[in-house]
């Protein structure tokens, strides 16, 4: 038969209930969670689920297994579903041996945990609720006894067990003695998991202090940790070489030596910062100040250098410290003057640039304008701000005479952080004149790449519009002559095609600029003399005389041409201009002159012959006559 013990029912066998139902009794769901996590949560805290073997726990399994005289004695851990066989005495199939585990749905050892409260069972065959039971099927155990293993905290997290092949008489006494050993056992574990989390804090202050050190290490400032007293608990190594390389002894600004006695006992050059410094980690160590800094010199024979001394309170510890950390800031220091120098280069250079530059701050106020922009200006930009920009720059227009509304302009676009290349803008003075510029406007950004303003430059491009305006004038000059105007560069490659010449050629303009004359104009049989014409022009000469051309429809008419050279204002050659006109209706008027020249020789030839032969005649006759 089977059955459990509890402190009340010590002198009594009770009922046989089915093993279904122990582990439900007067138990809610909610409670069987709670209870699962505490368990699981005791067995983590003990550390208590491990691979290797203790032999003071094999040595209770043993004794225990030798005091009842069983097959097996065990102990085992309760997981969340499985149960861990923590150590054993006896014979275990080599398959459990091996995994250290078996199913908790096939352990007796779950109602013993569940219930908290021994369980005994004689003969497994003897019960009928039993008779199916793993272990008995797969390992022949008919007798089962097991305690739980109750930690100190409260949880149950396992059972001391015995297993037999055989049934077994097991009375009060025995349940008793074995409550016991599994104290025992139980004191063991927790003695182990106490040992483990010390030596794992011990560990681990290890770790934290090697951290600690490589973190300090890690770090370019010189740092040294102060206990209340001001003596130095902990340096890096930048502290160490920094000593050592000044000429310093390491021993008395190492650990054990007192930083603020070292101060205190300063004298000479630095002795009035030596004593400031030392005021400062006292207020921060007695907790009048939070934190304390001061930069100072620290030169030495060969080179300039200035250090910034801070002192924080130490966090993370119970006692009272102190961080002093001394950071080499002499590129820093060095840098600044060089920023310095190249600002008053940078001023220098942007003063003789030709393009107008200003500069302003995020809010919109100019800070800086070179020379060109001064004269520029109306007035002086700098100290004006964006709204007065029409009475520093003028009113600012589109190419096309409309106005450009405030937040289109550049400048205000680039503290918008965009940024604006070459945008072409009139300026209208409030006189009514006017000057033409290129506007480039970008933000300005810090290390941090957050705006601090914007910066523009302005080309004045009024002469070279005017030019353009010219040029444009002049080019429709030349549109109205009723000859074709092409020029080229040197090579031949098409630079201006004129109106006439789009309708004596048949080609757009889009069509022939950048492409080489001979490919467009020059007549199938004319390509010798079109090489000829081109080493003439390039010797000097000018060309003009009768040509074949080619439309682009691929029909041929006769031109007159007349190319010559194209020279800039310093005299150098940079181009070929030709000017052709169509003389088909002259040709064909001269070859109709021509025919009928030959017509009008060709009948008096045939009226003075009919003359010759009529005085022939004559005389013939009249020889005949006589």
């Amino acid at each position: 038969m089977w059955y459990s013990f509890s402190s009340r029912h010590m002198h009594e066998r009770p009922t046989v209930t089915p093993p279904a139902k122990r582990d439900l009794l007067d138990t809610s769901a909610s409670d069987r969670d709670t209870r699962e996590a505490e368990r699981l949560a005791a067995i983590e805290y003990l550390r208590a689920v491990r691979p290797g073997v203790d032999h003071v726990l094999q040595e209770l399994v043993d004794e225990v297994r030798g005091v009842f005289g069983t097959d097996l004695c065990m102990v085992n851990l309760n997981l969340s579903d499985v149960q861990y066989f923590r150590a054993w005495s006896g014979e275990l199939h080599p398959d459990l041996a091996e995994a250290r585990r078996d199913s908790l749905e096939h352990s007796m050892c779950r109602y013993v945990v569940n219930t908290e409260k021994p369980l005994v069972v004689e003969d497994f065959l003897a019960t009928e609720e039993l008779r199916e039971q793993h272990w008995l099927i797969n390992y022949g155990i008919r007798f089962y006894a097991g305690t739980p293993l109750v930690t100190s905290a409260g949880p149950a997290i396992g059972t001391l067990c015995l297993l037999n092949t055989r049934s077994v008489e097991f009375g009060e006494e025995q349940v008793k003695v074995l409550g016991a050993f599994a104290r025992a056992v139980v004191g063991r574990l927790e003695l182990l998991g106490a040992l483990e989390r010390e030596q794992a804090a011990r560990v681990e202050e290890k770790q934290r202090s090697r951290e600690l050190q490589r973190t300090l290490d890690s770090l370019s400032a010189h740092i040294a940790i102060v206990d209340e007293s001001g003596e130095i608990v902990a340096v890096n190594d930048v502290w160490r070489k920094f000593a050592e390389a000044n000429g310093g002894d390491p021993k008395k600004v190492a650990e054990g030596a007192n930083y603020l006695q070292v101060c205190d006992a300063a004298t000479g050059l630095h002795a009035e910062e030596a004593a400031a410094f030392a005021s400062g980690i006292r207020a921060v160590l007695s907790g009048r100040q939070e934190s304390f800094e001061m930069e100072y010199p620290c030169h030495s024979p060969t080179e300039r250098r200035w250090f910034m001394g801070r002192v924080t309170r130490f966090s993370g510890s119970e006692t009272l410290r102190a961080v002093i950390a001394h950071e080499n800031i002499t590129g820093r220091k060095l840098a600044g003057e060089a920023l310095q120098d190249q600002k008053v280069l940078l001023e220098t250079i942007l003063g003789q640039a030709a393009d107008a530059i200003v500069v302003c701050d995020e809010g919109g106020r100019f800070t800086f304008a070179n020379a060109a922009a001064r004269r520029m200006a109306l007035r002086d930009p700098e100290g004006a701000t964006l709204d007065l920009a029409p009475e520093v720059l003028g009113v600012a227009h589109y190419p096309d005479g409309r106005p450009v509304p405030p937040e289109q302009w550049s400048i205000t676009r680039a503290l918008r952080g965009e940024t604006t290349v070459g945008r072409e803008t009139r300026m209208v003075r409030p006189d009514g004149t006017h000057y033409d510029v290129l506007i480039s406007a970008a933000p300005l950004e810090n290390a941090e790449g957050e705006l601090v303003g914007a910066v523009a430059s302005l080309l004045d491009i009024t002469g070279r519009k005017q030019a353009e305006e010219h040029t444009l004038f002049q080019a429709r000059l030349l549109d109205q002559v009723q000859a074709a105007v092409i020029a080229t560069d040197m090579d031949g490659v098409v630079t201006h095609w004129s109106a006439h010449a789009e309708r004596l050629y048949g080609f757009s303009r889009e069509e022939t600029l950048g492409r080489n004359i001979s490919e467009l104009t020059v007549g199938p049989t004319e390509a010798g003399l079109a090489n000829e014409i081109m080493e003439r022009l390039r010797s000097g000469e000018t060309w003009e005389g009768e040509f074949t051309v080619r439309r682009k429809d691929g029909s041929t008419f006769p031109a007159y041409v007349i190319d010559s050279l194209i020279y800039d204002s310093r005299g150098r050659e940079i181009g070929i201009v030709g000017v052709s006109t169509d003389i088909t209706e002259r040709r064909q008027a001269e070859e109709e002159r021509v025919r009928l020249r030959d017509r009008e020789i060709e009948v008096r030839t045939q009226r003075e012959e009919r003359r010759r032969i009529a005085r022939d005649l004559h005389d013939v006759v009249l020889q005949d006559l006589s």
